[in-house]
């Protein structure tokens, strides 16, 4: 019985002490009509730094006069990034942190018919040790209404820990490979980043900390309650 007590306020001790998974879902609701040259910072929250990449006008929160002059995907009445001239975004937390999934769509610098696919989304990123990844994720053409549309993507690596991620699209030829940067074609918009936070190295001195305090409490506990059973025997 005490066994099984010790181990329940062992358990429930650890669950008090381990920080809080921080959870973030990015997007860009608060950002609205903002236009970006390259190199500029803003910031989507508070966790993470923003910095646009790429030359001159590079991206833009996207609004309805935004889409009066690109050919923007149909299916987000939200503001959402556009990463645009072959620009794109930069996302970094020094503290460490994962991603899980995004969403994202090409969007045309006019108005054409293109019902098959013609970029990709090409994800970069930097681990805390300094090593790198990159993945590419097949943008869809355009749907049967003639629009382009936003897609769900699972990043599958999600156990990688980064301190920096950047998201930019290129145009692909027709079997799948992305030409040169350089012609300001490749546009793309950005939304719904679900990203998790490392905690910092202080909250898990904390939890450390935490878990040895309730240990010699018990231990102390079981101590005083052996030297009680020795002196009443």
């Amino acid at each position: 019985m005490k066994k099984s007590l010790k181990m329940a306020l062992l358990a429930a001790a650890m669950g008090l002490a381990v920080p809080a998974v921080q959870a973030s879902l990015i997007n860009f609701d608060a950002l609205k009509g903002d236009i970006f040259q390259g190199g500029e910072l803003f910031n989507a929250d508070p966790q993470f730094s923003f910095k646009v990449l790429g030359n001159g006008l590079a991206g833009a929160i996207a609004t309805s006069s935004t889409c009066a002059v690109l050919d923007c995907p149909a299916n987000n009445n939200t503001p959402y990034y556009l990463g645009l001239n072959d620009g794109g975004l930069s996302i970094s937390n020094q503290n460490g942190f994962k991603l899980s999934s995004f969403s994202s769509s090409f969007a045309s610098p006019v108005s054409v018919g293109i019902p098959f696919t013609v970029a990709n989304l090409i994800v970069n990123g930097t681990g805390l040790g300094g090593e790198t990844f990159s993945d590419s994720f097949t943008l869809p053409g355009q749907n049967t209404n003639g629009k382009w549309s936003f897609s769900d993507f699972k990043y599958t690596a999600s156990n990688r820990v980064f301190k920096e991620i950047s998201f930019a699209a290129c145009l692909t030829t027709t079997a799948g490979e992305c030409v040169l940067f350089g012609n300001n074609q490749a546009q793309f918009g950005l939304d719904n980043i679900n990203v998790t936070a490392v905690p910092e190295p202080a909250e898990w001195l904390l939890m450390a900390l935490g878990l040895a305090s309730i240990s010699m409490v018990i231990r102390r506990r079981n101590k005083a309650q052996n030297n009680s059973a020795g002196i009443a025997s």
